[in-house]
């Protein structure tokens, strides 16, 4: 699961760096474009790299635990992020390219980002041993 973060953080951070390629060459001119345009897309393009950064920190750091419980919902946190990252990137062609404004694809990204990470928190925490 720690090697799959791992690659996938990888592969969402070079979507940031595409991301970021297109803005430069399709959107040169930044004083042509309205002000309000221009940071919708340049928070959509932070949005990806926030969604790269949870999972390369989860491919360093993430520690299955043995409980079944724990597992699943680890799992399921795993697939919420994953559903989470390509929210984020979708919502960055939508807004930026097709609607020229919010939709409420980023807003869902960032929500199933919150849930993606409150379950590996709930799932990581392990019952503290008495001795």
């Amino acid at each position: 699961m720690r090697y799959f973060h791992l690659i996938f953080g990888i592969l969402v951070f070079i979507a940031f760096v595409t991301t970021g390629r297109f803005m430069r060459t399709d959107f040169p001119d930044k004083d042509a474009i309205e002000q309000e345009f221009r940071i919708l897309m340049r928070s959509r393009h932070i949005y990806i790299l926030f969604s790269a950064l949870i999972h390369l920190g989860l491919g360093i750091y993430l520690q299955i635990r043995p409980a079944v419980w724990q597992r699943a919902i680890q799992i399921t946190g795993s697939a919420v992020l994953v559903i989470s990252s390509l929210l984020l990137i979708s919502a960055f062609v939508v807004e930026t390219y097709s609607l020229h404004g919010f939709s409420d694809i980023s807003r869902f990204g960032i929500y199933t980002s919150l849930l993606g990470v409150g379950l590996h928190l709930f799932g990581g925490l392990c019952p503290r041993k008495v001795d």
